[in-house]
């Protein structure tokens, strides 16, 4: 669990006590993960088709998703549990 989940937490019994509502809400927060995953897929493929290159606003569009896409990517890191320990 990434320590930004606790930094605003004084009290190490606050910090414990929230952990452990995170740890609790495991499942909930492996779906998220996964649906997260099917939007970062559906991002990816929606690129491959040529009809995107077709808009004159295509720059933007790529901006954007690409910003989507960061997004995603940190909301992952945030809730994959596993990777760090606070």
């Amino acid at each position: 669990m990434m320590a930004q989940w606790t930094k605003n937490l004084d009290k190490d019994e606050d910090k414990k006590n929230f952990q452990n509502s995170i740890l609790g809400s495991r499942p909930v927060l492996e779906r998220l993960y996964e649906l997260l995953d099917e939007e970062e897929r559906d991002l990816d493929s929606s690129e491959l088709k040529e009809a995107v290159y077709d808009s004159p606003s295509w720059s933007a569009l790529q901006a954007h998703k690409n910003g989507q896409r960061s997004m995603i990517r940190k909301i992952k890191q945030l809730i994959n549990l596993d990777q760090q320990k606070a």
